[in-house]
Order: structure tokens, then C-alpha cells, then sequence
């Protein structure tokens, strides 16, 4: 009974986050870290983790809760055009967005390291895979339901198609769309999860992509990066 009621109490939580959530058209972040706060200790959350487990990559960076240093954008800017590091820079700088604002958490089990990981590399799947950071949120959120069953991904990806199907019905092609290619590069490319990054910041986007078998990222749709950013003159 109070395995139940906890369970209830963590749905109703959820439910008013993501309704704060989408209400903000997804700029209220601190809704997503109280999303993700909120499932910490959840059964979903321990199916999550033995998920990652067995990618012996990504199980290897748990196990030593690599997180890589603060990242510097500046340091960053001085690599070579084209790389994933000066790629990177130059899009967070044009977006005005800071790579370490994200939530802290103590890393006291697993899933605080899983959780903080994903929040430190949300920014790079974003990149490597070209889909856009508004307007292109659920196909980053589809890659990590897919591949490891984040639970704050599933739950987003799900209230945000209903929300659109009762609220906006003109937008949900776009959205499901989105879902739908996100799930297709999840299931081709290798697991996000078991990259470090942090190595390989001098190496072009190319390579990378060609590495994690994206073959098909997304460059010209309406919720690509490259449409958030026309006048920005990048490899894409």
C-alpha cells in the first residue's frame, strides 16, 4: 500500500511539472529536472539503469561515474571549424545558452550519474543528430526513450503528442514526425549514452556521425538546428 501510494504521489507530481512544462511551450526547465527529480528511486528509473548496464561502454563510464570536466566554451571555440568541439561552441554562444546551467545533483547511485550525464550531454545529442533545441525536442526525447527508456523522455514524449492531439491538432504531424525519425536514428546508431565526448572535441562532426552510424541526420526539416540557426554558416 505505501509502495502504491508512493507511486501515486510521484504521478500527480509529474502530471502538474509537465502540464508547467508544455504550458511554457518547453522553456520552463526546471519543469524537465523536476520531472526527472521526481523519478529518482522509481522502479522505472532502476529498469533504466540495468538498460545502460548492458552496454559495457556506457557501463564502464557508470561504474566510474565519468562526467568530464566543466565544459569551456571558450577553450572550445579555439578548435578547428568543423569539429564537434568548435560546432558546438559556436551554436551554444549564437543561442545564448550556458553548458554547465543544469540542476546538480550529489551522485550518491547510479541513476544520479545516469541522470547527470544526460543533462550535461543533452546540448550534444542535439548536435550530432541535428534536431533543433525548441521546435525539435521530441526527436532528441524519442533517441533516449528508444535506446535506454529514459523515464523523463517516455513521459514527455507521451504528454506532448496527447497535448497536441486535444489542444493543437494542427501541430501534431510535426510532432509525430519528429518522434518517428528520433525513433528511427535511435534504433540505427550507436547508444549516446556510452560516448565520452569530452575525447573526442577536436574531431569533426563528420567523423562523429559517421562513427555513431548517423547516416541520415537531420539537416533541412522545419525542426532542424540548421532552420533554428539559417544565418549561422556551419558544416551541418
Amino acid at each position: 500500500m505505501l509502495k502504491r501510494l508512493e507511486e501515486l504521489n510521484r504521478t500527480v507530481r509529474n502530471l502538474y511539472s509537465v502540464t508547467d512544462l508544455l504550458k511554457s511551450m518547453g522553456q520552463n526547465t526546471d519543469s524537465v529536472f523536476d520531472i526527472e527529480d521526481n523519478f529518482r528511486g522509481s522502479n522505472q528509473m532502476s529498469v533504466c539503469v540495468e538498460r545502460v548496464k548492458a552496454i559495457p561502454e556506457a557501463r564502464a563510464l557508470m561504474e566510474s561515474r565519468y562526467l568530464g570536466p566543466a565544459i569551456d566554451l571558450e577553450a572550445l571555440s579555439q578548435l578547428s571549424r568543423g569539429t564537434l568541439g568548435h560546432t558546438y561552441a559556436t551554436v551554444m554562444k549564437t543561442l545564448g545558452y550556458d553548458p554547465n546551467f543544469f540542476r546538480q545533483r550529489e551522485i550518491e547511485t547510479e541513476e544520479d550519474w545516469l541522470t547527470m550525464r544526460l543533462r550535461k550531454t543533452h546540448d550534444l545529442a542535439h548536435l550530432v543528430t541535428g534536431f533543433g533545441p525548441t521546435g525539435g525536442e521530441a526527436g532528441v526525447l524519442s533517441i533516449q526513450a528508444v535506446q535506454i527508456g529514459y523515464p523523463m523522455s517516455v513521459a514527455l514524449q507521451v504528454a506532448s503528442i496527447g497535448m497536441a492531439l486535444k489542444q493543437q491538432p494542427e501541430k501534431l504531424p510535426n510532432i509525430t514526425q519528429q518522434v518517428a525519425r528520433g525513433m528511427g536514428m535511435a534504433i540505427q546508431m550507436k547508444p549516446l549514452i556510452a560516448q565520452r565526448w569530452e575525447d573526442g572535441w577536436d574531431k569533426t562532426m563528420r567523423q562523429w556521425r559517421e562513427d555513431l552510424n548517423i547516416t541520415d541526420p537531420v539537416i533541412d526539416e522545419p525542426y532542424s538546428l540548421k532552420n533554428r540557426l539559417p544565418d549561422l554558416d556551419l558544416d551541418w
